[in-house]
């Protein structure tokens, strides 16, 4: 059982530090009282300010950056609605502007906020146009566009992926696939409908059960429930296998592995398509219409430095080098001067790239923090709302001790990160070696 699964279990927390009463659970921050209104105004803010002030391990993340060039686009999620469904990779906001990503295909009806089939998304924002002389990390996205004034966009799924995005992967029946995963077998797209998908030729899968033909005895189709029918008799129109009740159909318990019905375009196994004309809403791009600060400008322009926009959740930098080096004595590390400098929404740097980015996120998913931040969350919360809730000094002075407490104990587990941090070699170290 998670200690903490919502913003609510924080706040009921903060308010047993004051020796108040509790929300209700079902209600939480819809509360109609002065509890749930104080500490409410307080989450956001002291949950921010503790991931900006230390380096929790649990919201550090990394990502690749390409510097943003002319024909860099700007990453643009619509915010997640219940009528429509997402894509494994889909790319939603909630209210609060905060990004996710589905995690399943078919993602229909799941608030981000209450469920866990969509990971926090901290990502790159810019999406740079697909390059055939590149290989790109893991996680970073292109988008390729025929001219029609359409666009498919792309999220690498490996490093050093130098695949075309959107030409087909050929079926290998030594390979196992995986759910979505699109192959080409005898010139035809097919797209997997099971995990652990191996050695099931794809042209011998039975099409998908259609109201409209007339079926054979021995026929076999795929129901909309993923298993294959057999037909039972000759003249089988209109009846469908899954609310039949095995009249006219017998339930194999074989699930159906490929189909040639789907939506989105046959590309490489390397690369999953999360936007273009044919995504439900969710994944768009945009123009970044920037005005570059002075000194700086688009990549392919050689006399500038260039610009990465921040990531997706990015809050600050975080150590780019936490581990100790290996170098022999006296001998440099390896460990380089970054030029970086951050203004606005931009990384400013005189490097080329791409750069891999070490940064704490925006963290707001509270199933996935760790239980010593959500508690410091609280007594933070505690601190700043106890004036208001009980005016007890006596209090105040306790739960400043189990603030205390909590962030020691937190870096003793490495909840914080801490450690050593390699400085940069020094110059004269360096050439003399």
């Amino acid at each position: 059982m998670v200690a903490f699964r919502s913003p609510a279990d924080i706040g009921n927390r903060a308010l047993q530090h004051c020796g108040a009463g509790r929300m209700d659970p079902a209600l939480g921050f819809n509360e109609n009282s002065r509890n749930a209104a104080e500490v409410l105004f307080a989450y956001d803010k002291q949950r921010e300010a503790e991931l900006r002030r230390r380096y929790w391990t649990f919201a550090i993340r990394r990502t690749v950056l390409r510097a943003v060039d002319t024909n860099t686009m700007r990453l643009v999620a619509a915010l997640w609605s219940p009528i429509t469904s997402y894509f494994t990779g889909s790319i939603v906001a909630d209210q609060s502007g905060n990004l996710w990503i589905s995690r399943i295909p078919n993602n229909l009806n799941n608030d981000p906020l209450l469920s866990i089939l969509w990971d926090p998304y901290f990502g790159p924002r810019s999406v740079s146009l697909y390059d055939s002389t590149l290989a790109y990390s893991a996680g970073e996205l292109v988008y390729t566009a025929p001219g029609d004034g359409t666009n498919r966009v792309y999220l690498s799924l490996q490093n050093g992926n130098s695949d075309v995005p959107g030409t087909a992967t050929a079926y290998d029946a030594t390979v196992t696939y995986f759910k979505n995963q699109v192959v080409t077998y005898l010139g035809i797209p097919y797209m997997s409908l099971i995990d652990l998908n191996t050695a099931n030729t794809p042209s011998l899968a039975p099409a998908l059960f259609n109201i409209a033909t007339t079926y054979a005895v021995g026929n076999q189709v795929g129901g909309s429930d993923g298993v294959i029918y057999t037909s039972v008799g000759s003249g089988n129109l209109g009846n469908d296998p899954t609310t039949d009740g095995g009249v006219n159909w017998t339930n194999t318990g074989v699930l159906v592995p490929w189909t040639t019905v789907f939506i989105g375009g046959a590309g490489s196994d390397k690369w999953l398509q999360i936007g273009g004309k044919e995504f439900p809403s969710g994944v768009g791009l945009t123009t970044l219409n920037i005005v570059y600060p002075v000194g700086a400008g688009p990549s392919s322009q050689s006399t500038s430095r260039n610009l990465f926009l921040k990531p997706a959740g990015y809050l600050r930098l975080a150590p780019q080098n936490p581990k100790p080096g290996i170098g022999a004595l006296g001998g440099p590390t390896g460990v380089s001067y970054d030029d970086w400098l951050i203004e606005g929404e931009y990384l400013i740097s005189s490097c080329a790239g791409p750069i891999t980015l070490r940064f704490v996120a925006d963290f707001t998913d509270v199933a996935r923090m760790d239980a010593m931040f959500c508690e410091g969350v609280a007594a933070r919360i505690a601190l700043a709302v106890m004036d208001t809730i009980t005016q007890s000094n006596a209090q105040i002075q306790i739960v400043q001790g189990v603030f205390k407490k909590w962030e020691s104990d937190a870096l003793t587990i490495d909840g914080i990160e801490d450690g050593y941090i390699d400085p940069p070699d020094d110059d004269y170290v360096t050439v003399r070696l």
